[in-house]
């Protein structure tokens, strides 16, 4: 399972942060990269939540998740031929169907393996943030080399050796789930559900501007690639120390609350980063990824397999997935195109502000959730 994680999370550290850099270099402008990742975003509803219905109904994920390392690198090959704002904009549409619902059943079938077998979710997971480093880091020094042409082989090679070893995946068997037609809909009309989704979108898609616009942000400061990539960098690295401790104390400490830390260290992190671009300044704040992402991810991961029935995770997972992340990032990433050209670094700002709605949910979410499993 680490080492899956691993070889799958190397292709994310290309993607994410530089993606948009690959966009800009075929063309596409700072409303267009917004608008071809936003609607990425919004399709992801229909693979996330769809495959995770599917490995609920057949109480497997290992199969189903073998088939989507396939789709997701046949996906991204579309992107090679891809010129101009349309036909990029389509074959993300593609590769948004696979590939981040193959992210989202690798951390359903990591965690039900972690309460099942018994090992700690977070030393596992760190595997998947270590090889992000390297693939941010392989991105910063390739540039130097061949350009942004290059940032898009780099994730094909990463998809690839992903597909290559997807056959070691753990057979983790959960109880079949009854075709339930309302099963979507009962998450949707639950309040604590809600809450949870809530406080997770707002953290989460805080992100956004980080994800889409920094690295475009601070090479117009003059900050170099190599610089960016250490800047990405400390932040996986703190959160990798999270994780590795991360059995310390995800046991005592409900992971409601963990989701309120996560809020409140990103309050503090991204209204740093909109009143400077300075190297140290940037290095000096950045660790508190451990928060905004870290944290609140470990509150999303344990409150899932302690708060859904267990014939019904991955599709709990794919809406956090969907609904709790993607439609949120999609959303704020399609506002801050115009918000980016507009106000620059200050964009953070409305960020900090996306993590004092998610404390409020985060608080009324631990008030409300008894620590059992809720009832749909």
């Amino acid at each position: 399972m680490a080492l899956f994680y691993a070889v799958s999370y190397s292709g994310l550290g290309v993607i994410v942060p530089f993606l948009p850099v690959w966009m800009q270099a075929r063309g596409l402008d700072p409303i267009e990269i917004a608008v071809v990742l936003s609607v990425g975003q919004l399709v992801r509803i229909f693979g996330n939540t769809g495959f995770g219905r599917l490995a609920d109904h057949f109480g497997e994920r290992r199969r189903i998740l073998m088939a989507l390392t396939v789709a997701s690198l046949l996906s991204y090959l579309l992107l090679l031929p891809a010129q101009g704002f349309v036909a990029i904009l389509a074959a993300n549409l593609v590769a948004s169907l696979f590939y981040p619902a193959q992210v989202a059943l690798t951390e359903n079938l990591g965690v039900l393996a972690a309460y099942q077998r018994g090992y700690d979710y977070g030393r596992v997971r760190l595997w998947g943030s270590v090889t992000f480093i390297g693939g941010t880091l392989a991105v910063g020094f390739e540039q130097k080399v061949v350009g942004p042409d290059g940032i898009l082989w780099l994730a094909l090679v990463a998809l690839a050796a992903t597909v290559a070893l997807a056959w070691m995946l753990p057979d983790i068997r959960t109880e079949r789930a009854p075709r339930q037609k309302g099963a979507v809909g009962a998450f949707l009309r639950n309040p604590v559900f809600l809450l949870f989704l809530g406080a997770n979108a707002f953290v989460q898609s805080s992100h956004a501007a980080y994800y889409t616009f920094s690295t475009l942000h601070w090479r117009q400061a003059g900050l170099d690639d190599l610089a960016i990539g250490l800047i990405w960098s400390e932040g996986v690295v703190a959160e990798i120390l999270l994780f590795a401790v991360s059995a310390r104390f995800v046991h005592r400490i409900r992971p409601t609350r963990l989701i309120l830390i996560g809020a409140l260290g990103g309050i503090v992190r991204w209204g740093v980063l909109a009143s400077t671009t300075d190297l140290g300044w940037l290095l000096a704040i950045n660790w508190l990824h451990a928060a905004s992402f870290a944290f609140a991810h470990l509150g999303a991961m344990h409150f899932i397999p302690r708060g859904i029935p267990q014939g019904l995770t991955a599709t709990a997972q794919g809406l956090y997935s969907s609904i709790g992340i993607s439609v949120a990032v999609a959303v704020a990433t399609l506002a801050l195109g115009p918000l980016y050209a507009a106000l620059g670094g200050l964009i953070f700002i409305v960020m900090a502000g996306f993590c004092v709605l998610s404390a409020v949910l985060g608080y009324f979410l631990d008030r409300r959730w008894d620590g059992g499993v809720i009832r749909l």
